[in-house]
């Protein structure tokens, strides 16, 4: 192709790719349920029946017609409502839920899904199947999920349930998604005076710490506590000072309560969750991960907290802030605090700390209740008193809430399950980082660089394809543009430790070598391609060579099929899914062709395009392999050898290059070298580098020859 001419696709391809990237930053729809009241009743027959939607958690209740009248047997949700947690395609996995008012899962149904490995009806049919595998536990239970065809388990608080082929990151997703939201409701469920009989639900999620307790309990446990002084107290505090006597009501009721308090800290779920609904309780915890602290104030003394006469302060060693009240609807109640003894119920309210630096909760604090009152006089003064309850606890810390695991906390259990898979793979990349690095050495002779790279691509095949699942895929782009897209977290993509530790090496050989790294010698259905190219070549079955002008032709193609899925991704159009099927990998490498006839049929035409083609799937279509053919443009090093004749006069590593990836002017094309060091070979055998020979021949036609000296 002449050098105008490619500038002219590379401006096309250009313009088109702005154009897709336009379209990525358009306004994208959010996740949300799809079941409707109707729909639920017709799962849910008489005599069960499905009431109003909770206003505090998008969960319904179930009820039977009993004759006293309905009764509540649980809840039933979906867990997108909930914790939309994302599967490998980055896109969260939709479950119903049904639990009963004990916590138990009275069903678990599969609503949607868009994991790329099953878009299938037999795919549909393997996460149901697993999904049903929890009905009969509980949110109690302690659940592992296991390999797909090992021993199963259940006790009364663990279980053992088996995974789905190929497809560990989507059922671990699916296994919090369904205990997360299933907890999240069960709490909130404590919030219905008809289900007080059930209050051993567990956590509300991994960062919260809670046990259902009573009013007395946490009374007990010091995590509310009470200041509470008489006017008589009052009036003696203020005792020769200019505020003595100045409150009438005071003088004439010296018995009667002047503060009355109840309070606590809100922001632990220990306190927040025994003492307010779902609701309040959803904003208390809003607040607190901002970086807040919130106490439940309740009052039934003659002062109020926030009126003049009456103020609120938490101090901490030196440092003191103010509290105000939050402003918004009143704290709702699950739990109401004992009556006064004159028969008052204490009113509640959310108190805030003000302050730019928050306090630790860790430590012990005070609550400080300052007493103003007016001095009189022609110029008006003020005089006050304090009083100051502490609030500390030694265990104190057993209640604060736990921080949310990182994504990188969250990958440590998976590590450690596939800890010899990952050290075995180090060891693979190890060793291929020496091979490149003494390419020389490796392409010496023939016979070496045959073995070497046969072994290799085997080791990537069996161990890195079929036995890590190890393959990486386009499906990792279009997933994270689409998450970035609609402002999702990207924590999805370190699910699955081989694949993060392949993406880590591949990125820095992208860097060092180019795309040759990976498609070369880690992918596992390239390297199928090559290996049963190799084996149908020993039969006689040469590939064919394409023109020139034909093959630098078809190399575009790969680059219009990303174009056109990075577009998909970034509108989040449904047909992305399918699109992304133009790879065979999932089919070939992660199914081991065990899926519907079409996949299998596309799958098995592209590896058996090698056979005629050398490598054609990766040369022309892999858009996985444009994607690192672009990125690989920050390349650092030429790393191939290359002499001046090398293209005038030399063109033996041209025309033994099977990827065509070198130039007539002998210039390497690294965006479709392989790196299979076949050029690297020729370059140092003398018999076939054509500069080699020519200074062979002239080293030989110089030596001067020395006859012996009787020679006439």
């Amino acid at each position: 192709m002449k050098p105008a001419t490619a500038c002219r696709h590379l401006s096309s391809w250009a313009r088109v790719l702005l154009a897709l990237l336009v379209l990525c930053g358009l306004p994208q729809p959010g996740v949300a349920g799809t079941m409707t009241r109707a729909r639920l009743a017709e799962l849910f027959p008489a005599p069960l029946m499905v009431g109003d939607q909770s206003q505090a958690l998008p969960a319904w209740p179930i009820f039977r017609r009993e004759a006293t009248g309905p009764q509540l047997v649980g809840h039933v949700f979906e867990t997108v409502d909930l914790e939309p947690n994302a599967g490998y395609g980055g896109k969260p996995i939709n479950l119903l839920v049904a639990i009963d008012v004990q916590g138990n899962f009275l069903d678990v149904r599969l609503l949607s899904q868009r994991e790329p490995i099953f878009q299938s009806d037999k795919g549909n049919v393997q996460l149901a199947a697993f999904a049903a595998q929890y009905k009969g536990l509980s949110v109690r239970h302690d659940v592992q999920v296991g390999s797909p065809k090992g021993a199963t388990l259940r006790t009364d608080s663990r279980a053992i349930i088996n995974g789905v082929t190929a497809g560990t990151v989507t059922a671990l997703a699916i296994d919090r998604s369904i205990m997360q939201s299933a907890s999240r409701v069960a709490l909130a469920r404590l919030d219905d005076p008809r289900a007080t009989g059930a209050r051993a639900a567990p956590s509300a999620g991994p960062s919260e710490r809670f046990a259902p307790n009573g009013w007395n309990e946490l009374s007990q446990a010091g995590l509310v506590r009470r200041i509470e002084r008489s006017n008589r107290e009052l009036e003696t505090r203020f005792a020769g000072t200019a505020g003595a006597g100045r409150d009438a009501v005071a003088m004439l009721q010296p018995q009667a309560a002047a503060i009355d308090v109840w309070f606590g800290l809100a922001s632990l779920p220990q306190v927040g969750r025994n003492l307010l609904d779902a609701p309040t309780w959803e904003r208390v915890r809003a607040l607190r991960d901002s970086g807040e602290l919130v106490f439940v104030i309740f009052e039934s003394g003659r002062l109020a907290l926030g009126a003049p006469a009456l103020r609120a302060l938490l101090h901490q060693g030196e440092r003191r802030l103010e509290l105000r009240a939050l402003d918004g609807p009143p704290a709702g109640l699950r739990l109401a605090p004992p009556r006064t003894a004159g028969g008052a119920q204490a009113q509640a309210r959310l108190w805030r700390s003000v302050g730019a630096q928050p306090l630790d909760a860790a430590q012990t604090l005070g609550l400080e209740l300052q007493v103003v009152r007016d001095a009189g006089g022609e110029a008006p003064q003020r005089t006050e008193t304090a009083f100051t309850q502490a609030y500390g606890l030694a265990d104190l810390k057993v209640w604060l809430p736990e921080p949310t695991p990182s994504a990188w906390a969250a990958l440590k259990p998976a590590l450690e399950k596939r800890a010899a898979e990952l050290g075995v793979l180090v060891l693979g990349l190890a060793l291929l980082a020496v091979l490149l690095v003494r390419q020389r050495w490796v392409a010496a002779s023939t016979r070496r660089l045959r073995l070497v790279r046969a072994a290799y691509l085997a080791f990537t095949l069996v161990f890195i394809g079929w036995v890590a699942q190890g393959q990486l895929t386009i499906v990792t782009l279009t997933s994270l543009i689409e998450a970035t897209v609609a402002g999702q977290g990207l924590a999805f993509l370190l699910a699955d430790p081989v694949t993060v530790l392949l993406w880590a090496f591949v990125l820095v050989t992208l860097v060092i070598w180019g795309r040759g790294t990976f498609c070369g010698w880690l992918c596992p259905f390239g390297a199928m391609q090559e290996l049963l190219s190799l084996a149908t070549q020993r039969l006689g079955f040469k590939p064919v060579r394409l023109r020139r002008r034909l093959d630098a032709g078809l190399k575009w193609v790969k680059y219009g099929i990303l174009a056109v899925l990075v577009g998909g991704a970034g509108m989040a159009a449904a047909w992305t899914e399918s699109a992304v099927e133009i790879e065979p990998f999932k089919t070939a490498i992660s199914l081991g062709f065990d899926r519907a006839w079409p996949f299998v049929a596309w799958a098995l035409c592209c590896t058996f395009l090698s056979v005629f083609v050398f490598r054609g799937y990766c040369r022309y279509v892999c858009p996985l392999g444009a994607a690192l053919a672009l990125l690989g443009r920050v390349r650092l090093f030429a790393w191939i050898p290359r002499r001046k004749e090398c293209g005038t006069p030399c063109q033996s590593c041209r025309h033994h290059c099977h990827y065509e990836a070198i130039a007539p002017t002998g210039d390497i094309d690294y965006t479709e070298c392989f790196q299979c060091l076949d050029c690297v070979e020729i370059h140092d055998d003398a018999k076939r580098c054509l500069p080699l020979i020519v200074e062979r021949k002239q080293s030989a036609q110089r030596r001067i020859p020395i006859l012996p000296a009787n020679a006439s």
